[in-house]
């Protein structure tokens, strides 16, 4: 077969693709019709026009999957945020201990969900396609250090978090109640959740924390947001360990670290940025709980990795933003295109959490 190097692309991850060998395409005649159209989507940071064919894939797989492989599962979301390929939500009708382990197996065994970088299990009363209710029934069903499994595997093509180009670390998530058998000690363990934290005490003893988004506890949901501009290695795993060691994120069971570029008080974005930049079994660090009657923790390190700070080889991509010049021609447009009323482009946020480099980040 005939290879050439193509890309890099903007791609539906809202991030580009990396360059890299793929076959040639060969052309031998190209037949149209009078006033020809062409098909097509337009892909960049979710949600996009093709964020619909992706759900529409969600239902596909579901049926057969049900059938022929895993008749517990009762419905099963992709989530855009998880750009398809790296979140499902999967409910189930729980019969025993263990199953949502052997859900997650299964899933990862099944076709293109081989490449699903994480999997969540909740039970079959949970409403899957309300986000909300998903990430509080997470919150008051995970113990961190023994309901998030960790594995390593085939990742898809587009995924520029993994170390090596197409493998890396997987995650399942059980949220599901647990039976006896499943627990940590004799009894679950009981860890409220704190309805706010004392952010500019954080801040002032962790100065290298730029922002805290906090606003899901006031929702009872134990996660948290915190941007970092990292500039030493191994910063967000100290900065973890530092945090549940000063006491200061008790009743806070998730904590996802990202770039102090990023804006995280959008929570969808957060996210987006997250489910794309991590690799789960190596960017997770488990706070064990202090005894059987206390909580774990757990925080995940979202920022981008360089060879400099993280010892990571890759190429890392760009988010996709269009320039001032493509902006301001649409715009110019826009008025002639029947479209409806104005909308300010969105790259204009974008252009802002953009890294220094084109397609391919170069700082």
């Amino acid at each position: 077969e005939d290879y050439i190097w193509e890309g890099p692309f903007g791609d539906h991850t809202g991030y580009y693709s990396l360059a890299d060998w793929y076959p040639r395409f060969h052309i031998t005649a190209i037949t149209h019709r009078k006033n020809a159209v062409y098909p097509a989507t337009i892909v960049g940071i979710p949600p996009q026009e093709d964020a619909w064919i992706g759900k529409a894939t969600e239902r596909i797989f579901l049926a057969p999957i049900k059938m022929t492989m895993v008749p517990e599962i009762v419905d099963m979301v992709l989530p855009m945020e998880g750009v398809f390929h790296n979140l499902a939500i999967v409910k189930i009708k729980k019969d025993y201990p263990g199953q949502a382990m052997k859900v997650m197996n299964s899933l990862w065994g099944a076709g293109q969900m081989m490449f699903t970088k994480m999997i969540v299990i909740v039970d079959e009363d949970v409403n899957i396609h309300d986000n909300a209710e998903v990430a509080r029934y997470v919150s008051e069903n995970v113990d961190p250090q023994q309901d998030f499994i960790f594995t390593s595997g085939p990742m898809d093509v587009l995924d520029h978090s993994c170390s090596k180009a197409s493998f890396g670390g997987k995650m399942g998530i059980d949220a599901t109640k647990k039976l006896p058998e499943e627990l940590r000690s004799d009894e679950k363990v009981s860890v409220k959740t704190a309805s706010a934290l004392n952010k500019e005490a954080i801040k002032i003893q962790n100065p290298a924390i730029a922002d805290i988004n906090d606003s899901l506890l006031a929702l009872g949901i134990s996660l948290i947001f915190i941007s970092v501009e990292k500039t030493e290695p191994e910063q967000i795993e100290d900065l973890n360990r530092n945090l549940f060691k000063q006491g200061l994120l008790d009743d806070v069971k998730v904590v996802i670290y990202l770039d102090h570029t990023i804006d995280i008080s959008d929570t969808g974005d957060a996210v987006w940025r997250f489910s794309n930049n991590i690799d789960p079994k190596r960017d997770a660090f488990v706070i064990k709980a202090k005894n059987n009657q206390s909580g774990s923790h757990i925080g995940f390190d979202g920022t981008r990795k360089t060879k400099e700070l993280d010892g990571f080889e890759r190429d890392w991509p760009n988010i996709l933003a269009n320039t001032n010049k493509v902006i301001e021609k649409v715009d110019e447009m826009w008025p002639r295109l029947g479209l409806g009323e104005f909308i300010k482009s969105p790259s204009l946020k974008y252009q802002k959490q953009l890294y220094k480099g084109g397609a391919v980040v170069s700082e």
